[in-house]
């Protein structure tokens, strides 16, 4: 199959699978395990999972990003590896949690995290909470808006110099 420029062997894909596992949005030795094993599966795109584009844009504190330079160089050594040992086209899911940010690991019950408990604000489109328990996100106004948007535009280049086969 043929997605715009990127052809795949066969039509299996791995999809993304949040793992709730990164330090401060950085990849680590888990990241290294879980991404070159799958990526060696024998599906021709392993999709690597929701992708922080700011750091509160992080559904939990455990939440891969790739906001900074920490966060894209602990990826690159692990696609260094997948690439010398795999063929398997590697894509990213991109992502901002939006109201769903700020809240504990499934694990721990996934609640928002308050603030006095070492959450975030969230924000998101509208005031409305994810759940009617919950404290409300802060609403994007314009400047909000367009850093979210850029925060993508660079977690996208960010990709580009990592050799991300697409997002």
């Amino acid at each position: 199959i043929t997605l715009r420029g990127l052809t795949l062997p066969n039509r299996i894909m791995v999809a993304p699978m949040c793992q709730y596992s990164a330090d401060e949005g950085a990849a680590n030795d888990w990241h290294f395990t879980h991404i070159n094993s799958l990526a060696l599966s024998g599906a021709a795109n392993f999709c690597i999972e929701a992708t922080a584009v700011e750091a509160t844009g992080r559904i939990t504190p455990g939440c891969l990003g790739l906001w900074n330079d920490a966060c894209e160089a602990a990826l690159k050594p692990i696609l260094a590896s997948v690439r010398r040992r795999s063929k398997a086209a590697v894509t990213m899911q991109l992502a901002h949690a939006g109201r769903k940010a700020s809240s504990a690991r499934p694990w721990e019950g996934g609640q928002l995290i308050a603030l006095a408990e070492g959450g975030w604000q969230a924000e998101g489109p509208s005031a409305v909470p994810h759940r009617p328990d919950e404290a409300p996100p802060r609403a994007f106004d314009d400047a909000g808006l367009a850093r979210v948007r850029d925060a993508f535009v660079a977690a996208a280049k960010r990709t580009e110099r990592l050799g991300i086969d697409a997002i």
